[in-house]
């Protein structure tokens, strides 16, 4: 068992405070938007003696990994978790599957763009399918409302561009409408520029004001991005899109190729080790929104939310259809002195709440809220006491 120092992420859209105040930490001068835990190279967790969890591994990858996860997935940890603090909407964007992460990994390697590059949209050839489990209320905008749902938020609204929506959506009843709405709204030629944008927003903004808004939240959110993106195209794909409210303890799960923009809260994220992001809008970052449009899911489909399953009374575990990860919490109350923790293989445990002593075969140790640990596959069996939260990612 070996304690871990998360390596820390800083974006303009994290929040100043959440993460710090999470590790127990006054907040520094930058916001911390997100605290990785994994051995990714793009984002090494360093253990207490300033080594890193990857030179651990590599030591003994048998012993780290057992024989399983070695020979399914190599001398890697399958998966990386994150603490995520977003305090703004991000980028709309989406994450490829296996196939097209290796073929976009290649392209950009034969093109010569460095891997770290920020023009870089594919830093590895692996999928990046991704688990949100909410440790506060947070609020995500993840795949496309149904058309005629769309359609309704358009009644009334005048202008332009509302009538050139209008009739488009008239046209998405199926999966290719949605997609060729979407490559309008991003083609270089495409009507939806910054004025009329603009006078998009400000329709929605007096509708807002007058009381008459058929959605407070769709109208809110497209004055929201206007004050941050002015006239970006990617607000009015934002307005058709399904904004989803977990609160703390709900889960949800992200597809590979589904498009998502995370909003505000704290939360843990769990994903297949892959740092895999194709971006089209509402960000500073580099943005290929036609190759999103070519690769993301247009179906108009539900947020997939996760309901737990219960392997122990003190235990949920949070499944989704990824073979990488897999999200086991655990609460412990102080008169449970040796409470067994459900799973087996390499793990990483965070404390999220709480005081907890942790204990395995090859030791034992005492974490407060914001710690966490590397356990091994060769410590079989991690028991818990105090009082406290334990989120642990492991592969199934």
């Amino acid at each position: 068992m070996q304690q871990l120092q998360g390596w820390r992420k800083f974006d303009d859209w994290g929040s100043q405070s959440a993460i710090a105040e999470f590790l127990g930490e006054t907040p520094g001068p930058r916001p911390v938007s997100e605290l990785w835990f994994g051995n990714h190279p793009d984002g090494p967790t360093l253990l207490q003696d300033g080594s890193t969890l990857g030179d651990l591994i590599a030591q003994d990858p048998k012993k780290a990994l057992g024989s399983g996860i070695l020979y399914a997935f190599g001398s890697n940890l399958p998966f990386l978790m994150k603490v995520i603090a977003p305090d703004e909407t991000l980028s709309l964007q989406v994450h490829p599957t296996k196939e097209i992460a290796r073929e976009g990994y290649l392209r950009e390697e034969v093109l010569g763009i460095e891997r770290t590059a920020p023009n870089r949209s594919y830093r590895d050839m692996n999928h990046k399918p991704e688990m949100l489990y909410a440790l506060t209320d947070f609020d995500a905008l993840i795949g496309f409302r149904v058309p005629r749902k769309a359609r309704r938020l358009l009644e009334g609204l005048d202008g332009e561009l509302a009538e050139l929506l209008r009739r488009r959506l008239n046209l998405s009843t199926v999966r290719g409408g949605l997609r060729s709405l979407a490559s309008w709204v991003f083609d270089i030629d495409s009507p939806v520029t910054p004025p009329l944008v603009e006078e998009f927003v400000a329709a929605c903004r007096s509708r807002l004001e007058a009381g008459e808004s058929p959605s407070l939240r769709a109208d809110q959110l497209v004055c929201e991005l206007e004050a941050a993106h002015g006239g970006d195209a990617g607000i009015i794909l934002a307005f058709l899109m399904n904004p989803v409210s977990l609160r703390a303890g709900e889960a949800a799960y992200i597809p590979p190729r589904q498009i998502h923009a995370y909003q505000r809260g704290l939360g843990v994220e769990v994903m297949a080790a892959s740092d895999n992001v194709i971006r089209a809008g509402l960000t500073h970052k580099h943005v290929d929104s036609a190759q999103l449009v070519e690769i993301a899911e247009f179906s108009a489909l539900p947020p997939i939310r996760l309901a737990p399953e219960h392997p122990s009374p003190h235990s949920d575990r949070f499944l989704a259809p990824a073979q990488e990860f897999e999200l086991t919490v655990t609460t412990c109350t102080p008169e449970l002195t040796a409470l067994r923790v459900p799973g087996e293989g390499p793990r990483i445990a965070l404390v999220t709440r709480g005081r907890l002593s942790l204990s395995t075969e090859a030791g034992e140790c005492t974490l407060g809220k914001g710690e966490a640990v590397f356990i091994s596959a060769a410590e079989h069996h991690l028991r818990i006491a105090g009082e406290g939260e334990l989120v642990q990612c492991s592969a199934p």
